[in-house]
Order: C-alpha cells, then sequence, then structure tokens
C-alpha cells in the first residue's frame, strides 16, 4: 500500500474519531464551527485520497514527492505549536502569542534570519497582539489567559 494513501487512512480514521466525539450541549450553534472544520477536514481529506491516486498512476513516490519538502522546519514549527499551548495558561494569551508570532514567522521563512528582519518581525507581531488586545480585552471584555502578567 502506498505511504500516501496510508497517510489519507490515517486521516480519514481522525475525522471518523473526532466526529464520533462531537457532541456537546443541547445548543446546535455551539457545534457549528466544530462541524465546519470536521467539513474542511472531510474535503481535504479526499484531496488526500486523489493526489494519492494520481502520483500512484504516474509512478511517483513518496520519496520523490518529498525531496526538497523543509521536513525539519514543519517539524521545528510543530514542536513550537506544541509548546506554545503547553505553556498558554502559565505564561499568559498575550506575552506567548506573541512570542509564538515572531519565533513562528523567523522559523518559517526560507532566507537566512538577519536583526533587522528579526526586528520587523518582532514589531509585526507586536501590532497584531496589540490589535487582539484592544478587540478581545477592551472591546469585547473577553476572559484571556493572563499567566504571571498583570493584563
Amino acid at each position: 500500500m502506498p505511504r500516501e494513501f496510508a497517510a489519507a487512512l490515517v486521516m480519514t480514521g481522525i475525522i471518523i474519531f473526532f466526529g464520533c466525539q462531537l457532541s456537546g450541549p443541547e445548543d446546535e450553534q455551539s457545534l457549528l464551527v466544530p462541524r465546519f472544520l470536521l467539513l474542511l477536514m472531510g474535503i481535504f481529506n479526499a484531496g488526500q485520497y486523489l493526489l494519492a491516486l494520481v502520483r500512484h498512476r504516474q509512478g511517483i513516490g513518496a520519496r520523490l514527492s518529498l525531496a526538497g519538502y523543509p521536513l525539519r522546519r514543519v517539524a521545528g514549527l510543530c514542536a513550537l505549536t506544541v509548546l506554545y499551548i503547553c505553556v498558554l495558561e502559565w505564561a499568559g494569551f498575550y506575552l506567548s502569542s506573541f512570542l509564538y508570532l515572531t519565533v513562528a514567522s523567523l522559523l518559517a521563512q526560507p532566507m537566512r534570519v538577519t536583526p533587522g528582519g528579526a526586528l520587523r518581525r518582532a514589531g509585526v507581531s507586536f501590532i497584531c497582539i496589540a490589535c487582539l488586545y484592544l478587540l478581545f480585552s477592551l472591546g469585547l471584555m473577553v476572559q484571556i489567559p493572563k499567566g504571571f502578567m498583570p493584563f
């Protein structure tokens, strides 16, 4: 069995698992977003099957399709995301999100990191987090995990 087809089967299993777990309050509106995300996952999963079929017919193996793929960078971003989720409650939403956005934007770029580029990315991350602060904390007054930060 080709690896891409096996990956599509694993994704189908994940979708089925989350679909079976999707039960919640009787308020149907609270289930709209999870159902929409499951629908999107299903569409992408169908695309996985089509891609596996096309690559199998063309004789393109998994090694050839992964040639040039930035696997280390993607693995680093996945590890960073897991770390972000782990420290979110402790460090607070705004600080951890600022650090996550800054570091992720530096890891994701294929070019060499320069001090000026890092400062620009930190500035853009700060502006994004400031807009989120204005929107959620001041505008909508949503409870956000504060962590050890006073705001």
